[in-house]
């Protein structure tokens, strides 16, 4: 049976999970649309000699987004990249000490940089600060950076309180945090992926 602050934490993980799925999902749509104007870009300029005018401007903007957009979902999934030498060889609460430890070394860090992102926004909103060529205005880019950071912070929370619930009692379920997979893991988990596809063309 799931302890009550394992069910807490699956409640406000999913909820938070709902939210990061859509980030990812704009962020997604965000790459497809550039990647589709980048190729208007190369036609119209090569083809018909008349670039898209404001196109440095409109990726500039762009990037913000899906940047840090599907930042907390990375971090839910544990797709980001980082060091696993060490905590791949600890077991038990050892490991799950070491993972509470880094995600409190890594709240500290996002707190500091959300203030100090927001003066970012708030500055170009105040002084209406826009793209060089055609005059976008960057507060709401701008906005995008504390918002994101703002649900890692949260998402960071989550696990922690998920890493220390595991370091309390390391025989629970492991709720609202990420599993580390050693390489041959997930080398394996690649490979029946792959034959699950070659499985679906073949019955197609």
């Amino acid at each position: 049976m799931t302890d009550f602050l394992g069910r807490g934490i699956q409640r406000v993980d999913r909820f938070f999970g709902t939210v990061e799925n859509l980030f990812n999902l704009f962020a997604g749509s965000l790459v497809f649309a550039m990647m589709f104007l980048g190729l208007v870009q190369i036609i119209m300029r090569n083809v018909f000699n008349s670039p898209i005018y404001g196109y440095i401007d409109i990726v500039e903007i762009s990037m913000v987004g899906f940047a840090v957009l599907s930042i907390a979902y990375v971090q839910r999934v544990g797709g980001h990249v980082r060091m696993e030498l060490l905590i791949t060889r600890l077991k038990g609460r050892a490991n799950w000490l070491i993972e509470a430890f880094a995600t409190s070394a890594a709240i500290f860090i996002v707190a500091i940089l959300i203030p100090y992102s927001y003066s970012h926004f708030k500055r170009a909103f105040n002084f209406g600060d826009s793209t060089i060529d055609i005059q976008i205005t960057t507060w709401p880019a701008k906005l995008v950076v504390p918002l994101a950071l703002s649900f890692l912070l949260i998402r960071l929370f989550i696990q922690l309180l998920g890493y220390l619930r595991l370091v309390v009692n390391p025989n629970l379920v492991p709720i609202g945090v990420p599993l580390t997979k050693t390489a041959a893991e997930q080398v394996e988990e690649e490979i029946m992926q792959t034959g699950e596809k070659a499985d679906a063309n073949g019955i197609e």
